[in-house]
C-alpha cells in the first residue's frame, strides 16, 4: 500500500427446497475446494516473494523480474488461461525512465499588459517530448461545474483542484494539448520518474505563483510562450502478470471479476546489514493470496457463472503504474468487468488499533454495495467484516483507486491497515500470521465466487464521494 472461516461454503439446496416456496436465487458453486487454501501454502509462497533474494522488488529491477516468472508459473499451474499472446502469463509494458531537462528553460506568461516570466516560477514539467509553445492561447478552468473543450488547447487550473490523480485524469481524458497546474508552493524538483510510453498524455507542466492563481480566478486572457528540452529516456520492460478463469454461464462468461494485488515494494536503501525492504506483508501477503486463491478456484468441481481475472501488478508503490497501465490497455474491456476486489497486507494482524483475527476490512466501504455482497460470504467462512472509522482514507492509497477512477467498481481489501514495521526493513515472512492470513483467503474466495455467480453485478452508491467513479462508468 501506498504512504500518507475455515468452514468451507455449504450449499444444501434439499433443505432448502423442503422449507420454502420462495423462488429460487442465484446459486454460487459449492466451494469445498477452498479448503486446499493452507496456512503452509501461503508460508511458502509468501517466503519466496519476500525472501532477500528478491531484494526488495523495486520497480524496475531483476528481482521483480524474479517475481513475475514466479507468479506465471504459479497461474499456469493453477491451469489459468494466460493472458498474453503466445501463451505467455504477462502484460506487457513499454515505460521510460524519464530524467527531466530543466537547465536551458525558458518561459512567459501574458496576461493583459502584464508579463511574468515563469523560468524560477516553474516547480517540474512531465513530457516525454520537447515542449514548444509559441505565444499560444491559454484556456482558464473553471473551479466547479462543467470544463470547456480541452482537445488540442492549452489549459491552465489550480492545482489543489486538477493537480489530483482525479483531477489529471479527468483533464487528460479531454487531449488538451499541455496542462498548467499553479500553486503557491515555491521550490524547483526534477527527479527521475516512470511513465508509459504509450500512455499518449498531454504534458503537465507545474508552476508555483500565487500571483497566475489569482489571475486564472479572474478569468482573464492569457497567453503562453515556453521551451523544455527533451528529457532523457530509458526504455524498461514492466510485468503485470496474470490469468483468467473462464467462467461457465454462456450468458456471462463474457463478464469479468478482477481479483488483484500489486507485487512490487520499495527495494532497498543504504548498504547496512538490514538494507533489503522484503515488504512481507506489503504486498507479498496480497500477491500470494491472489495465487492462492486462483489455485483453489481453478480446482472446484464447478466454475462460477462469470470469468476471473488475477492479476498481479507493478508498481503500486510509483503511483499504481501498473493499475494505471491496465486502465488504459485492458485486456478485456473495462465496460464488462463488473467488480475489482484488490489485496493488500493480507498476513498482519497486529493492527495498531487492536489485533485482526478472523477480521477483514474494505477502504470505501459506502463507496458501493460490493463490500456488503462480499461480507455475506465472508460469514459463510466464520470471518467478520469490520468497518474502520477512517477506512474512505485510505480508498485512494491503492490499485483499486485506478479502476475506480475507470469507473470500475472496486475496493481494496485488508487485514491490517497499520502495523509496526510498515515501509521498513523488518516487514518479513516470519511476522506474519499464516493460520489468519488461510482463514481470511477463504473467506475472499468465497466473496469472489459471490461475485462472479450472482446475476446482480455490484454497484456505486449514490452518494457524492462517488460522483467521480460513476460518471466514468464505461458504457
Amino acid at each position: 500500500m501506498r504512504s500518507s472461516g475455515r468452514g468451507a461454503w455449504r450449499v444444501f439446496l434439499v433443505g432448502l427446497a423442503l422449507a420454502s416456496s420462495v423462488p429460487a436465487q442465484p446459486q454460487v458453486p459449492a466451494a469445498t475446494g477452498l479448503a486446499k487454501i493452507s496456512a503452509e501454502s501461503l508460508r511458502e509462497k509468501v517466503s519466496f516473494l519476500a525472501s532477500d533474494e528478491m531484494e526488495g522488488r523495486a520497480t524496475p529491477s531483476p528481482g521483480l523480474d524474479k517475481a513475475a516468472e514466479y507468479l506465471a508459473e504459479q497461474f499456469r499451474k493453477a491451469g489459468l488461461e494466460p493472458i498474453g499472446p503466445g501463451g505467455s502469463f504477462f502484460q506487457e509494458a513499454r515505460f521510460g525512465q524519464i530524467t527531466p531537462t530543466m537547465d536551458k528553460l525558458a518561459a512567459r506568461l501574458v496576461a493583459g499588459e502584464k508579463q511574468i516570466q515563469l523560468e524560477t516560477e516553474i516547480t517540474s514539467v512531465r513530457a516525454l517530448s520537447a515542449v514548444d509553445v509559441e505565444d499560444s492561447p491559454v484556456i482558464s478552468l473553471p473551479e466547479k461545474g462543467e470544463l470547456p473543450y480541452l482537445g488540442g488547447r492549452i489549459v491552465a487550473g489550480p492545482a489543489t483542484v486538477f493537480g489530483t490523480e482525479a483531477g489529471l485524469k479527468r483533464l487528460q481524458a479531454g487531449h488538451p494539448r499541455l496542462i498548467l497546474l499553479v500553486s503557491r508552493r515555491k521550490g524547483r524538483t526534477a527527479p527521475s520518474y516512470l511513465e508509459d510510453l504509450d500512455s499518449g498524455l498531454a504534458p503537465v507542466v507545474r508552476v508555483g505563483n500565487e500571483e497566475i492563481l489569482e489571475v486564472i480566478a479572474t478569468g482573464q486572457a492569457l497567453r503562453l510562450a515556453i521551451h523544455v528540452e527533451a528529457p532523457g529516456i530509458e526504455v524498461v520492460k514492466l510485468r503485470n502478470v496474470g490469468g483468467v478463469l473462464r467462467g461457465a454461464d454462456p450468458d456471462l462468461r463474457e463478464q469479468f471479476v478482477m481479483l488483484t494485488a500489486h507485487y512490487d515494494h520499495v527495494g532497498t536503501r543504504g548498504t547496512g546489514d538490514d538494507h533489503i525492504f522484503n515488504g512481507a506483508n506489503d504486498n507479498a501477503s496480497g500477491t500470494a493470496s491472489v495465487v492462492e486463491i486462483a489455485h483453489a478456484l481453478a480446482a472446484l468441481p464447478e466454475r462460477p457463472k462469470r470469468s476471473v481475472l488475477f492479476l498481479a501488478l507493478f508498481g503500486e508503490e510509483k503511483g499504481l503504474l501498473g493499475a494505471y497501465y491496465y486502465t488504459r490497455h485492458p485486456l478485456f474491456p473495462l465496460s464488462r468487468t463488473v467488480a475489482e476486489v484488490n489485496l493488500e497486507q493480507m498476513g498482519r494482524t497486529d493492527d495498531k488499533e487492536g489485533p485482526r483475527i478472523r477480521e477483514i476490512s474494505f477502504t470505501g466501504p459506502s463507496y458501493s454495495d460490493l463490500p456488503d455482497t462480499m461480507t455475506e460470504a465472508a460469514k459463510g467462512q466464520h470471518v467478520a467484516v469490520f468497518r474502520k472509522d477512517n477506512a474512505d482514507a485510505f480508498f485512494a492509497r491503492s490499485d483499486n483507486y485506478a479502476f475506480a477512477l475507470a469507473g470500475v467498481v472496486a475496493h481494496t481489501l485488508v487485514v491490517a491497515y497499520e502495523y509496526p514495521e510498515y515501509h521498513a526493513p523488518g516487514d518479513e515472512w516470519q511476522k506474519l500470521d499464516y493460520e489468519n492470513m488461510a482463514v481470511a483467503d477463504r473467506a475472499v474466495a468465497a466473496g469472489i465466487l459471490k461475485l462472479a455467480s450472482d446475476v446482480k453485478p455490484p454497484r456505486w452508491s449514490d452518494i457524492a464521494a462517488t460522483e467521480t467513479y460513476r460518471l466514468a462508468s464505461p458504457k
